[in-house]
């Protein structure tokens, strides 16, 4: 067993949120910044998480540094990476503006990227329920890979006259449709005849429960496509 799967469960979580802080702000954080950061009532908690750290060689400070903390180059790195949500696309039409929202990030596992650079990864808010066959309702988060390589029946966010829409993709001829997948008669394909540009395709879906838990959710897949879940890490 290596050093970072004998970490307690509260410790990955304190490194995780370690590494993402220094990896979002590129550089070290002050025991100060981890206590607002953590929600710690005192700095006490701050300085026995990173003793631990440091024993099992995760982390070395410089003590009379304010920035002092050092990741160990070759560790385990964080489980966990945190993606940003930057729009909200429509499901049911093309009348919800792609309006970027840059302050608030969901906390996903490494794995669900599965090995795609998260950089070109973000999270998109569902608006409508066309897509709810293919695994999307209201209010979910839908991961986006963002790229213009799709394939015939990917799952794509597409910008429409600066509006964003997410549905199942067809080429047919000269034209390109967005297919609703709902068996609701109310929502009807776009057949794009004006400007239009393929943001990105649709990864998985990670749904709000009441409990505020979050979950991945099974996406549509076609019949030679079998889905398979991937867990979430919180």
């Amino acid at each position: 067993m290596d050093t970072f799967n004998r970490l307690t469960g509260k410790q990955k979580k304190f490194y995780d949120s370690l590494c993402n802080l220094m990896e979002k702000k590129g550089e070290s954080p002050t025991v100060a910044e981890l206590v607002s950061l953590m929600k710690f009532s005192s700095p006490r908690a701050v300085i026995q998480y990173l003793d631990s750290l440091e024993r099992k060689g995760l982390i070395e400070r410089k003590r009379y540094e304010r920035r002092g903390i050092r990741l160990i180059e070759g560790g385990a790195g964080p489980a966990t990476v945190q993606i940003p949500v930057i729009a909200s696309a429509g499901c049911d039409n093309i009348d919800v503006f792609a309006e970027r929202d840059y302050g608030d990030y969901i906390c996903i596992s490494k794995e669900l990227l599965g090995g795609r650079n998260k950089d070109r990864v973000v999270c998109i808010k569902a608006i409508g329920d066309s897509m709810l066959d293919a695994g999307i309702k209201e209010k979910d988060y839908v991961l986006v890979e963002v790229t213009d390589a799709v394939q015939e029946n990917d799952l794509v966010v597409a910008i429409i006259d600066s509006f964003a829409v997410i549905k199942k993709i067809e080429f047919a001829n000269n034209a390109l449709i967005l297919r609703p997948v709902s068996r609701d008669p109310q929502y009807k394909p776009i057949i794009l005849h004006r400007d239009y540009r393929i943001f990105g395709k649709v990864i998985d879906v990670i749904r709000v429960q009441s409990k505020g838990e979050l979950e991945i959710v099974p996406l549509y897949a076609g019949p030679d496509e079998p889905r398979m879940d991937v867990e979430f890490v919180e």
